[in-house]
């Protein structure tokens, strides 16, 4: 006997949610929208049974057996061993009729549901269609995720932050963009990590940091280490042009002259690129800095040989 609940339905709608959101980071266009609309799917019915089970039966004859598999009494169904409920487009009809304070753009909605229906190919849909309509169902399945009470920690497991970033309007198109590239650097290191023993996990991080090359863009450019803002390595690599500041000083040498001595000198490495080798996140310029939260400057940065050459010149 098939048993159709809210919890069965939740737990599919969050899978098929987890697996858009995977296939977005990857950028697996082919995917992305279908697994989103079966999670609506399944989210809305798991809204609509926590109302009344009935909610999933379609209104013609012949459902009896459909409405006793749905309440309970599959036991006792004569002719279908499985209950037919109603269509995503017939499921998302009935939330927003019983529940008129959704604020989700249902033009998006509906479009999911036509991916879903197999009546738009994804292969018409360009990138931006597809965010827009991947982030109109993330904002309708908050809404119901409220209604279900399900809590924050319990939503969308290693993909909060780039929900967050995706449902934000607040965010440039830089802060978003990056964003979606700390959370795919994220993911790949998570599913590296989990083919190899924990005890492991720090020899590994230290083998992929030191087999990436440094790559210096100019002659003069200089390396600083950093914490990468995905997975939280501290031998990720600033790259950066040395800024040089020097204090003078001035005093007279006793024969009526002065002379003049390095009182003091000073170097602000000016940071240009990020690159984490265990993660393989890359970051250029100050706009991506800033928008993943890193310095755009190490003050006080000491590099022996540019100090040594710098005077002697």
């Amino acid at each position: 006997m098939t048993i159709v609940d809210r919890d069965q339905l939740l737990t599919s709608a969050r899978d098929f949610a987890d697996r858009a959101l995977r296939a977005y980071l990857e950028d697996d266009t082919r995917v992305i929208l279908a697994n989103a609309a079966i999670a609506m799917e399944h989210l809305s019915k798991a809204y609509l049974y926590s109302l009344h089970p009935a909610l999933l039966m379609e209104l013609r004859n012949g459902q009896l057996d459909s409405l006793l598999h749905l309440v309970g009494l599959g036991a006792k169904a004569r002719k279908l061993q499985h209950p037919k409920t109603i269509s995503a487009k017939e499921a998302l009809a009935r939330v927003e009729h019983v529940l008129p304070t959704l604020r989700a753009p249902k033009t998006q909605l509906s479009q999911l549901v036509e991916v879903r229906d197999g009546v738009v190919h994804v292969g018409y849909l360009t990138t931006e269609n597809t965010r827009e309509i991947l982030t109109a169902f993330l904002r309708y399945a908050n809404e119901l995720f409220e209604e279900l009470e399900v809590g924050a920690g319990d939503r969308w497991g290693i993909h909060a932050e780039l929900v967050d970033s995706l449902i934000s309007h607040a965010l440039t198109e830089i802060e978003r963009d990056v964003r979606h590239r700390v959370a795919a650097a994220k993911l790949r290191i998570t599913e590296l990590l989990k083919r190899i023993p924990e005890d492991e996990h720090g020899p590994f991080m230290v083998a992929r940091q030191a087999q990436t090359p440094l790559i210096f863009v100019t002659p003069t450019q200089r390396r600083a280490a950093a914490t990468c803002p995905a997975c939280k390595d501290e031998e990720a690599s600033y790259f950066g042009e040395p800024d040089y500041d020097v204090d003078v000083d001035v005093e007279p040498d006793g024969r009526g002259g002065y002379m003049s001595y390095i009182a003091g000198a000073y170097c602000t490495l000016v940071i240009e690129r990020f690159v984490c080798g265990c993660c393989e996140l890359r970051l250029d310029g100050p706009d991506e800095l800033e928008a993943a939260g890193l310095d755009k400057f190490v003050e006080n940065y000491v590099d022996s040989e540019d100090y040594e050459s710098y005077f002697e010149d």
